[in-house]
């Protein structure tokens, strides 16, 4: 989750710790006590959990990229499950898979330059290592940068920034909120007609953090190259333009300071081709004639990022254990939980995993914008992302003040104590993480929604997040519980409702 903000942001400027593999704790319940949702719920194990993660995070789909063969036949796997436990398909043509377009482009690492020229001496700057790239439609610019200071609110080109690249100082202040003060430098670039963007990284920011931000990248063709250079490399270069960069770059008045003598030259070809990765829905319809037209939704990402760098092992499938097999395979048990069931709820539950999620939500934004019932007619989403890790008694709910959705799943927790969870409050706000995963995409359209993740540790969107490390008892109790949540909601009467504090925020954050 740590990049698709700046993903989110980029889209925004374009248009305008132990591993575990117990069967869990609970208590034993006499059997005449059981229910029907008791029974169901006992359907999701640990065992089974850890068998889905072992082949969705297996080297043999190498990292479920968007889109490649192993995100395909993880989509396959899915849609298979879904057909086996009964469950009736929403895709397209009567299948479970319902494809997008999507339009990929890719990097030629090998034709990627980026080079400065100063006191006769031309620098080749190291892709990954000294610099990563956001590439652009026009293939290469080559200028004496402009350097405006610090990245800041409210900023403005000067006429003759026209054409020219520009450049300024990102502070790394927290881990998205440098992403965030990207935000008004790319706007007062594309708006001022600036040819292209260098921004110059806090010094936190070694050769480790660049190559891993260069994995990360959206491939999206941008109107204008961005390029982000550590501070170690650009501070010589200021140098031979008789600036300092350490007193500069905090600067936020004066006039534009040209780097006089320094000139760089970027070149991003990129190459595109139209693609169609698949979403895969699956629908258990409701019993009760009236409610079995609104539909609680399921969502979780089934898409990873690939092949990249190799790890000090020599590893370089980035196997995403538990971002996102882990939230995948807890909604197939809660899938097959409802199915289940011998008395169907009243209100119909929507299962949807999506691709596409790691290159900026892309598979949850076209499924609300062609989806297979109307948004009006969905009451809820509970969106499961990166949930097998960390502490083994918490799992955290973003965005519980926002609906009536936080306060049923206390409750519910609180009913089932059993499954020995905690309902933690959102524990990173600076991260704003309710407006960063899938469930965001039915936000917009006014759907009450709820995110479950147990949060990022030292693997994430690494080589290691790795099946073995995934604590399996706890996924399961994860979906017992919010398959017991879900229940609830697909029973009872009432409709989730947003707080208006809640749906004055999230309109906030999506123009209304």
């Amino acid at each position: 989750m740590r990049f698709r903000h700046l993903i989110l942001l980029l889209s925004y400027v374009l248009t305008a710790c132990s591993g575990g593999t117990g069967t869990g704790t609970q208590s034993p319940v006499p059997a005449a006590a059981l229910t029907t949702a008791d029974r169901a719920a006992a359907t999701i194990s640990a065992t089974d959990v850890q068998r889905r993660i072992a082949f969705l995070a297996s080297d043999a789909l190498r990292g479920r990229d968007t889109p490649s063969p192993g995100l395909d036949e993880a989509a396959r796997y899915a849609a298979e499950q879904f057909r086996s436990f009964g469950l009736q398909p929403a895709g397209d043509s009567g299948t479970f898979i319902r494809r997008f377009d999507y339009e990929r482009n890719d990097i030629d690492v090998s034709t990627l330059r980026v080079a400065a020229r100063a006191a006769g001496t031309t620098t080749m700057l190291r892709y990954a290592r000294d610099y990563f790239v956001l590439p652009a439609r026009i293939d290469s610019v080559v200028g004496t940068p402009l350097f405006l200071g610090q990245a800041r609110a409210g900023m403005t080109l000067p006429a003759d920034a026209r054409g020219r690249i520009v450049m300024a100082f990102v502070p790394d202040t927290a881990s998205t909120a440098w992403q965030q003060s990207l935000l008004p430098l790319l706007q007062a670039s594309m708006m001022g007609g600036a040819a292209g963007v260098i921004f110059v990284l806090d010094p936190l920011f070694d050769e480790a953090k660049v190559g891993d931000i260069s994995h990360q990248m959206p491939t999206q063709l941008l109107p204008i190259p961005i390029v982000g250079v550590r501070h170690d490399v650009m501070a010589p270069l200021f140098r031979a333009a008789n600036l300092d960069l350490a007193a500069v770059r905090t600067r936020t008045d004066g006039p534009p300071q040209p780097l006089t003598g320094v000139t760089f030259v970027i070149q991003t070809p990129a190459s595109s081709a139209a693609t169609r990765p698949p979403n895969i829905v699956a629908v258990l319809p409701g019993s009760d004639p009236q409610l079995r037209a609104e539909y609680i939704v399921f969502s979780a990402h089934i898409d990873h990022v690939g092949v990249g760098p190799a790890d000090a092992r020599g590893d370089s499938i980035y196997n995403g254990a538990d971002d996102n097999a882990s939230g995948t395979s807890a909604v197939l048990e809660i899938a097959e939980a409802f199915a289940a069931l011998t008395e169907k709820p009243a209100r119909s539950v929507m299962f949807v995993l999506v691709s596409g999620e790691e290159k900026g939500l892309l598979g949850s934004a076209a499924f609300m914008e062609n989806p297979p019932v109307p948004t009006s007619q969905m009451v809820a989403n509970i969106n499961i992302d990166m949930v097998g890790r960390n502490a083994p008694d918490t799992v955290v709910a973003i965005g519980q003040d926002y609906s009536s959705l936080g306060p049923t799943v206390q409750a519910v927790a609180r009913r089932h104590s059993q499954l020995g969870l905690t309902v933690a409050p959102d524990l990173w706000p600076q991260e704003q993480l309710f407006f960063r995963s899938d469930h965001f995409n039915f936000a917009t359209k006014q759907v009450p929604a709820i995110f479950f993740t147990t949060g990022l540790h030292e693997q994430y969107h690494k080589p290691g997040d790795e099946a073995q490390l995934i604590d399996n008892d706890k996924v399961a109790r994860i979906a017992q519980l919010l398959f017991r949540f879900a229940h609830e909601l697909a029973t009872t009467p009432a409709k989730p409702q947003w707080t208006p504090a809640g749906l004055a925020e999230m309109r906030r954050h999506t123009g209304g």
